[in-house]
């Protein structure tokens, strides 16, 4: 859940901040002066966010996304029991 906070309550109450960010994944929007500056969120989800855009950013990568989507729009899918089998994973 994402929530708005002045400084004065983030800088008050940091470690729970910090407790709910990493546990219940919460994001916090921190104002100054009633104006958005800066966003507390977890080092999970952040990581998460570079990868993101590092692969939109990369043209081979987002192409082969949009042709496994259209691939699976069409049904052109594989089971998992067919990849173990082609495999010998079984």
């Amino acid at each position: 859940m994402n929530k708005t906070i002045p400084l004065a309550e983030a800088k008050k109450n940091l470690s729970a901040l910090i407790r709910d960010v990493e546990a219940k994944y919460d994001r916090f929007t921190i104002t100054k002066n009633g104006v958005n500056e800066a966003v507390l969120l977890s080092c999970d989800e952040f990581d998460g966010l570079l990868e993101t855009l590092d692969i939109l950013s990369n043209k081979e990568e987002k192409d082969a996304i949009a042709r496994a989507k259209k691939q699976v729009r069409n049904g052109k899918t594989i089971s998992l029991s067919a990849i173990k089998k082609k495999y010998k994973l079984l």
